[in-house]
């Protein structure tokens, strides 16, 4: 005897269930919405129309729509067949989503065309009734019946409620229409999707351009990414903006979280976009970073400067005596500690910013080197053509012999502070200069042989040769003496020549005034 039946395997509704029976509902009646949505053709005035309810013994819940309806619905019954030509641009994945509420169900109902399709529970059987439907009708119409508690109501509500409606779809939550919600930034980028290849009978996760659609979060709501207007999962940011993916979104099998590394690449593509709403210390958050570092150079530099500022440098450990970071702070400069920064920030830092050390040594050669090219002696200045402009200011800051007192002055005055140094010193000797580059101000400049400069355009040095102003510069320069640098050591010199100034002043004042009578009339702006 032998007996022949259709196909291979056969499904156990049972066991099929019980893989979905911890579901939250309202990720299974979103399958019902979403098979809706995919059936709308583009460009169509499309509408959607949910409802649910409870009476007290399950939830009764209706979706229609009028979209391009089912060709065969005795095709529904048979798990994993779809006769859709797959597109990555479609929410349904292998018509599972119709079949994995079905499986929960009590009963149903499904009317596409002119049939209908019962799913009906007998004498504690399950039975599938195939009929003609009383009236023709376009697009498809579910209703189904769930043994859940009332309690799920305000949770679908909420969940219904994030839905981001397509532009041109009418959706319809319990005769509440949800408005679309345009977005306030399209951009485009390569993201992964899914794909089923029929040759191979597997899904290939292809890159593909498609757009991102940053909608504005509502108050009460948490970023979040869609797929084509549905919610998936949450979106680890730190903006109020959800991103609404127009492919599909690579997921775990129940569709409710998205693929390892999915969330940072979302991160890279809409970061460039983001960047103008974001305050510093938003840009210093590490999902930043971490994106930050697979963007372009030009958003990186972007990064760093909104963050930390453009007068920056990288923290250097101390070398000796000589700690760059104290330096780089004198000149005004904001040192960042990388070991505080994320890895991400690290790198960015590391490829964009100098260290210390690189901005002071720099700092120092460009000081050298103008004074070195434009340092000169009042001598030099009155052999030159009439209209160099050191004679201008020589004539401006007093007259020749004017600035040749005020800088014999303050060489005789350093040399009085060198000479208390523990170290013998060079003798101190000086020469003027005068800024000509824009943006650099230079007011003074001592070098390793002890060659004071002044500038002959800063005013504290001619017009109030003995004022505090310039004792302050003059104290400062000849603390390099013993210490080029801005380090401790240095403020312990700078501190012991302000004492040595003071007796000085104190003690030869006298000295000071016959020997430099014409720099106490000195005239004061």
């Amino acid at each position: 005897m032998r007996t022949e039946s259709p196909g291979w395997l056969a499904i156990s509704t049972d066991g099929f269930a019980a893989m979905n029976a911890a579901r939250p509902p309202e990720h299974l009646i979103k399958e019902l919405v979403q098979n809706s949505l995919d059936s709308i053709a583009a460009g169509q005035a499309g509408w959607i129309q949910l409802s649910y309810s409870h009476d007290g013994t399950g939830l009764h819940v209706h979706c229609a729509d009028n979209g391009s309806g089912i060709d065969n619905l005795a095709d529904l019954r048979v798990v994993y067949l779809t006769h859709k030509t797959d597109s990555h641009q479609k929410r349904g994945r292998f018509g599972r989503g119709f079949k994995e509420a079905l499986c929960i169900a009590q009963q149903a109902l499904v009317v596409s065309g002119g049939e209908q399709l019962h799913f009906l529970l007998e004498n504690g059987e399950r039975v599938t009734r195939q009929s003609p439907a009383a009236v023709a009708r376009a697009g498809t119409r579910v209703s189904m019946q769930m043994a859940w508690p009332a309690e799920v109501v305000e949770p679908l509500d909420r969940y219904f409620a994030r839905f981001l409606v397509p532009s041109g779809v009418a959706l319809e939550v319990n005769g509440r229409r949800l408005q679309h919600r345009p977005a306030e930034h399209v951009l485009e980028a390569s993201l992964t999707t899914e794909i089923y290849d029929a040759t191979s009978q597997s899904w290939k996760k292809p890159r593909r351009r498609t757009a991102i659609h940053l909608v504005r979060c509502l108050p009460e709501e948490t970023p979040t990414i869609y797929e084509m207007g549905i919610p998936v999962a949450g979106l680890e940011w730190s903006v109020p903006f959800h991103a609404d993916i127009q492919q599909r979104v690579p997921m775990n099998p129940n569709r409710d979280a998205v693929a390892s590394g999915y969330g940072v690449s979302l991160h890279v593509a809409c970061l460039p976009a983001l960047l103008e709403g974001m305050d510093a210390d938003t840009i210093k958050q590490d999902w930043v970073g971490q994106a930050g570092r697979r963007c372009s150079a030009a958003v990186q530099q972007q990064i760093i400067e909104r963050a930390f500022g453009a007068n920056i440098a990288r923290s250097v450990p101390r070398m000796g005596n000589r700690h760059f970071d104290e330096d780089a702070r004198d000149l005004g400069v904001q040192v960042i500690n990388t070991a505080q920064t994320s890895g991400g920030f690290r790198e960015m830092l590391r490829l964009f910013v100098p260290s210390a050390q690189e901005l002071v040594r720099r700092e120092e050669r460009a000081k050298a080197a103008q004074v070195g090219s434009a340092g000169f002696s009042v001598a030099a200045a009155r052999a030159a053509e009439a209209t160099d402009p050191r004679q201008a200011w020589i004539t401006r800051q007093g007259g020749e012999q004017h600035v040749e007192r005020c800088l014999a002055f303050a060489v005789w005055f350093c040399q009085q502070l060198v000479a208390s140094c523990p170290v013998r010193q060079q003798a101190v000797s000086g020469q003027l200069t005068l800024n000509s580059e824009p943006g650099r101000s230079l007011y003074a400049h001592w070098s390793e042989g002890n060659v004071l400069t002044l500038a002959l355009d800063q005013d504290c040095f001619w017009k109030d040769p003995l004022g505090p102003e310039c004792l302050q510069v003059l104290i400062h320069e000849a603390a390099h003496a013993m210490n080029m640098h801005h380090g401790y050591e240095f403020r312990e010199e700078l501190e012991r020549l302000a004492g040595v100034a003071a007796s000085l002043m104190l003690q030869r004042g006298g000295e000071i005034r016959e020997r430099f009578s014409g720099l106490t009339g000195a005239v004061r702006r």
